[in-house]
């Protein structure tokens, strides 16, 4: 019984994920196409400075940070909900698992996520080729983690709502924790710090930090290096990761929450 359960949820999730490389390419392409230049704006304005001084290069970081959470939002906030009243709602009484579904969009974005990275990267590398401190391979390691753990965040919100409408207009509340509790713009206290540890944009920030060491570079003030020395860059990756899953069974809880009061 267990066997034929899995092999039912295997093929739901393949044909899902086929039936998304099919639907989705049109919107993909546009992400990507925006991703591009909110990238190249981002660059053309910081990167001059960039590994010159401490602080030009914490808020040049933090702005491709916010660059990659914005993209990653933007890849799926509206694609659950979206689908809810029709599909969604329909096929779920057909013996469809909502953890096929997610699965399938989760494997869709994963590779989405992997081509606009690499896209984002590479003008990133290209704009600071020459004075760029730290492993390239690190910096796009952790755009992809920052980029596809925001998107899964995303599903959470698009998988709670009831349409794309709502779903629009709660993103500026997501990109504003993010902003707020990064730790960049507010020096974080008491609880404020205990919460950021939840955020996407803290553990982007300490792995950019820390791959491009800037600790290191001269400041006008004393810095605040904290966040940049306690943390490891492969220890920011395991909390993206940890996101990642834990985003993935809240967006299957919530889906079955949000249809099963659709059905009544």
């Amino acid at each position: 019984m267990n066997s034929n359960n899995n092999d039912l949820a295997l093929l739901q999730i393949k044909i899902y994920t086929r039936k998304f490389f099919r639907t989705q390419k049109r919107e993909s392409f546009i992400s990507i196409i925006i991703g591009i230049l909110i990238t190249l704006l981002v660059m053309y304005v910081t990167a001059d400075k960039m590994f010159e001084t401490y602080e030009n290069t914490k808020s040049g970081m933090f702005a491709m940070i916010c660059v990659c959470i914005w993209i990653g939002i933007f890849n799926s906030i509206q694609l659950v909900c979206r689908e809810k009243n029709d599909i969604v709602k329909d096929e779920l009484d057909k013996s469809l698992r909502a953890s096929s579904y997610m699965a399938a969009h989760f494997i869709y974005q994963f590779f989405l996520c992997i081509i606009q990275s690499i896209v984002v990267f590479a003008i990133f590398y290209l704009t600071l080729s020459d004075k760029l401190e730290g492993e390239p391979l690190e910096y796009l390691i952790t755009i992809f983690l920052v980029m596809y753990a925001s998107d899964a965040m995303a599903f959470v919100l698009s998988s709670a709502v009831p349409t794309p409408i709502v779903a629009m207009t709660l993103m500026p509340l997501l990109l504003l924790i993010q902003l707020v509790l990064a730790g960049v713009l507010f020096i974080l206290e008491g609880g404020a710090a205990n919460i950021a540890d939840f955020t996407i944009s803290k553990w982007g920030m300490a792995a950019f930090g820390k791959i491009g060491d800037i600790c290191s570079l001269p400041s006008f003030t004393e810095p605040d290096t904290e966040l940049f020395v306690d943390h490891a860059a492969s220890e920011c990756w395991l909390y993206f990761i940890l996101f990642i899953i834990a985003f993935y069974f809240l967006s299957v809880f919530a889906l079955k929450i949000t249809t099963r009061k659709i059905k009544k």
